[in-house]
């Protein structure tokens, strides 16, 4: 019942902002100098199941303490935004507000275009508010009351003359002086945000609205300005305040259509450029050994994982689980398209030097038994201490630091178990796998061992629709 009314609220919460938006102009001057409404609809309550939430989604960019510190952040471009320093650029409140509750749900919910930040919609939306009550906790705004939102007047639809008179307004105004007369991005080249680092002003021609491309959300960002940027607040120099409209109509119809470009012919570099489109060097090390560390080192999966696997799993992250105990985060949910996920999947396979294609899965009927129960024995003294086994030889889940093997013949390829599970440093230096010291029978038999019985448990193909 808690959980429905949070959800109501805040639905209601956001209706009210929308309706604010377009409210007739004797309803008072845009709401900055409105009562501020009552507390927030989100408590401590929900930041406290929340920070588990934060942790796993948004601390490999946000940080643990909220403070764009993550493992990711010095990867990706623009750096993750600081939450403790209460800056939020794209809000529907007045000039000098901080943001509703709405807001950050909507940044939550919708990503920000161009920028690592994906879309967390695939999250259950009960999820997303406790993640939005422990980033408010974090900016020190969730005990404060809920803003009043920014009220716009309403204004006649889109029009030649509507667009016509947000020209003259982009002129008088001194819009051109960021982002130049045909709104290209290319006037002041040097400018800079709160934090002294380089703020490039948007191309509004090509690039994406990271905060939204309709009209209302143009409309809240030239009205209250965006914080912690050089984009102002032009709350006060319009004429009138419906002039605000017939700004953001001329900003869209410079729009143009994005030019397709043709994807490159080489798989490396063909990934690179998906790579690049989704921030994937903030979680990963690419081919160039570029990269962070929040997943997996994308050379050594390119040695090991089926194509088809790869496939299904970039389809469907949440679907497979979480493979590594002992990691914090979690992949988020991309909105790769089909041709991205065969790029990726290529690509991957071309690191790690493997043809596309599904990993070769041995018989088990023809391991000898006598090394099977070897290899069971060397599993259990040496293996149970980090892996699961599925419900064959189970691990307490606090033990668990590797993948759980019971799902690994479909996954990984047999033969390059056999280097791993040798001499997993000398692939990959930073694993948490130790060599066990076993000889080389004694890995043929732990091997022979695991697979069989993954095998025989009934572990299958993970197939994505597109494979």
């Amino acid at each position: 019942m808690i959980r429905h009314g949070v959800a109501a609220l805040l639905s209601f919460l956001a209706l009210c902002v929308a309706v604010s938006t377009h409210a007739e102009e004797e309803h008072g001057d845009r709401g900055e100098h409105a009562e501020q409404h009552g507390a927030r609809p989100l408590s401590e309550a929900n930041a406290a199941a929340g920070k588990p939430l934060y942790l796993r989604e948004c601390s490999g960019c946000h940080g643990d303490r909220g403070n764009g510190r993550g493992p990711a952040a010095d990867f990706v471009e623009p750096r993750p935004r600081d939450f403790t320093k209460a800056q939020f650029k794209f809000r529907t409140t007045a000039p000098g507000q901080p943001p509703a509750t709405a807001d950050v749900l909507r940044v939550i919910e919708r990503g920000i275009p161009g920028t690592a930040m994906p879309s967390f919609a695939f999250l259950p939306a009960d999820e997303r508010q406790k993640i939005a009550a422990y980033v408010l906790k974090l900016a020190d705004l969730l005990d404060g009351p809920e803003p009043p939102p920014l009220v716009i007047p309403s204004a006649a639809a889109t029009s030649p003359e509507t667009i016509a008179k947000g020209k003259t307004l982009y002129a008088d105004l001194g819009c051109a002086s960021c982002h130049g007369d045909l709104g290209k991005g290319d006037g002041q080249p040097e400018l800079k945000d709160a934090d002294g680092r380089p703020s490039k002003p948007r191309d509004f021609t090509s690039e994406h609205f990271r905060g939204g491309g309709d009209r209302a959300d143009l409309a809240h960002r030239i009205a209250g300005g965006m914080d912690g940027t050089p984009m102002p607040s032009y709350n006060d120099s319009l004429e009138t305040p419906a002039d605000v409209w017939a700004l953001a109509d001329y900003v869209l119809s410079l729009r143009a259509p994005a030019m397709a470009k043709p994807r490159a012919a080489a798989p490396i570099a063909a990934g690179r450029e998906v790579a690049a489109k989704f921030s994937c060097g903030g979680c990963h090390v690419l081919d160039d050994g570029k990269g962070g560390d929040v997943g997996p080192d994308l050379r050594v999966s390119g040695q090991k994982l089926d194509s088809n696997w790869v496939r299904a799993f970039l389809k469907s992250t949440r679907e497979y689980g979480k493979i590594y105990p002992w990691r914090v985060y979690r992949m988020p949910q991309l909105a790769l398209s089909d041709e991205e996920i065969e790029v990726m999947t290529t690509y991957l396979a071309t690191v790690g030097k493997r043809a596309v294609g599904p990993v070769d899965v041995p018989d088990p009927a023809t391991f000898p038994p006598e090394k099977v129960e070897q290899g069971k024995l060397l599993y259990v003294v040496r293996c149970t201490e980090c892996h699961n086994l599925g419900t064959a030889i189970p691990t307490l889940p606090i033990k668990q630091q590797g993948p759980d093997l019971i799902l690994v013949p479909h996954r990984v390829d047999f033969e390059w178990a056999k280097r791993w599970i040798q001499n997993p440093k000398a692939i990959d230096p930073k694993t948490k796998m130790v060599g066990p010291d076993l000889t080389s029978e004694q890995v043929e038999a732990v091997r022979m061992f695991v697979w069989k019985t993954a095998i025989d448990a009934g572990a299958k193909p993970m197939r994505a629709a597109t494979a």
